[in-house]
């Protein structure tokens, strides 16, 4: 059942990181979200706890199989008394055997009890694992945008750099004034300064997602981020739809319906009440003989007494049922905003990728030369520089934005988007490049 378990959640959590394949094999201290997702559901202890929870369940299971116990009785009659009782001289023995014949199937529905609870049980460690491994790739998605980020930064710094070296020249020559040097040197400490505070960042990410399999220390130094500017397509908002019955979270409403069902015919069974019985062997001291007793008892009104256990049995269950239903509706409206969100974040992406940044590349290469002949000022320059770097970094957001609303999406629909899909968009994207 684990590895059930944990090849859904595989499937259910960062599908497209998985699928768009990689040109070569990541170096050793870099982290796949395969091995994340791996790692996560081998190794957190909200998931392995389930395995005692499941042993509970079946001893609870063999319990409600049952049926009512044998009881051995001895009673002792007439003795230690007056007149003809005195003593032990006409004391009536009986041992007899007595027992419960439960009526309307009640083993057979306690046992369907039990087994609704156990796939209630099941429901909650999926929803256990895909929580957990959603929360390992958003830790993750959000790492290799880190990673990217700093890239953007450490260009942000050699474009700093580039600048005051240009700022530098032109002051030489007398044809710029000090002030613009300060600025530049000011801009490029600046840079510095974003470096450092995303390096400083990092290594806090690393423990947080190392933690979701137990460990201190992380064993990686970074993350595979080959994939994050493919972020994929919407996708078909109705095919999504169509899987939100493999929502773990819904499971768990049917499961509770189920239960309330169970207990409800449970309750029903109640109305014939139990039968019980009693047989056994007397022995009567002063006639020095023996007898056999026997006895058959019936509840009387049992279907009238029971009646406030089914009304209320009978509510509980329309109560599920209401329940799963607003649950379902509520999870359509939540899915189609995810929906929405991914479809925005590769809009923006796409514009980004296509239309902003290769024109501000152009731009700010068209700037540095027109201030280095004297046409611009260098606030015209810091600003085509610092938009190009606006840009980048809110590419790496879009494509952040995407991937964590595609993860938001499967775990919503408890299914991924299709490989396909995946392997599709990833040849558009080359063709793109």
């Amino acid at each position: 059942m684990f590895t059930l378990f944990c090849r859904a959640a595989l499937c259910a959590v960062g599908l497209s990181w998985l699928t768009v394949g990689h040109a070569q094999t990541p170096p050793a201290d870099t982290l796949t979200l395969a091995e994340t997702a791996r790692r996560v559901a081998e190794r957190n202890p909200s998931i392995t706890a389930y395995a005692p929870r499941r042993l509970a369940l079946d001893g609870e299971r063999a319990s409600a199989r049952l049926n009512p116990p044998l009881e051995l009785g001895l009673e002792a009659d007439e003795f230690a008394g007056t007149g003809n009782a005195q003593g032990l001289g006409g004391i009536e023995l009986t041992l007899a055997l007595s027992s419960v014949i439960e009526l309307g199937d009640r083993p057979s529905r306690r046992t369907a009890i039990v087994d609704a609870q156990g796939s209630l049980l099941a429901a909650k460690e999926r929803t256990q694992l895909l929580d957990s491994q959603a929360e390992a790739a958003r830790l993750f998605v959000r790492l290799a945008a880190l990673q990217q980020e700093l890239v953007v930064a450490r260009t942000a710094q050699d474009l700093a750099s580039q600048a005051e070296r240009t700022v530098r020249s032109r002051v030489d020559r007398g044809r710029a004034p000090q002030a613009d040097l300060q600025r530049a040197m000011a801009a490029t400490a600046r840079a510095q300064l974003e470096v450092g505070h995303i390096e400083h960042q990092l290594p806090t990410l690393r423990v947080r997602l190392a933690a979701l399999w137990g460990m201190t220390t992380p064993d990686f130094a970074r993350v595979d981020d080959d994939a994050l500017f493919h972020p994929g397509r919407a996708g078909d908002f109705e095919h999504l739809a169509s899987t939100l019955d493999q929502n773990p979270d819904l499971q768990q409403l049917a499961s509770r319906e189920r239960i309330a069902a169970a207990n409800l015919r449970l309750a029903q069974s109640t109305s014939r009440g139990d039968l019980r019985w009693r047989a056994g062997v007397r022995r009567l001291e002063g006639s020095n003989s023996t007898g056999l007793v026997a006895g058959v008892s019936i509840p009387l009104f049992s279907g009238r007494r029971a009646q406030g256990d089914i009304a209320a049995a009978s509510s509980r269950r329309d109560a599920a049922e209401l329940d799963s239903e607003a649950a379902r509706i509520n999870a359509r409206a939540t899915l189609y905003e995810a929906w929405q969100h991914r479809q925005h974040a590769i809009e923006a992406f796409a514009l980004l990728r296509d239309a902003v940044i290769p024109r501000l590349e152009s731009a700010l290469t068209d700037t540095r030369s027109a201030y280095r002949a004297g046409r611009y000022s260098y606030l015209e320059l810091i600003a085509a520089r610092q938009e190009l770097i606006d840009a980048r970094l809110a590419l790496v957001d879009a494509a952040r934005r995407a991937h964590l609303n595609r993860i938001d999406l499967e775990r919503l629909a408890g299914a991924a988007l299709t490989a396909a899909d995946a392997a599709t968009d990833l040849k558009e994207d080359n063709h793109d490049h």
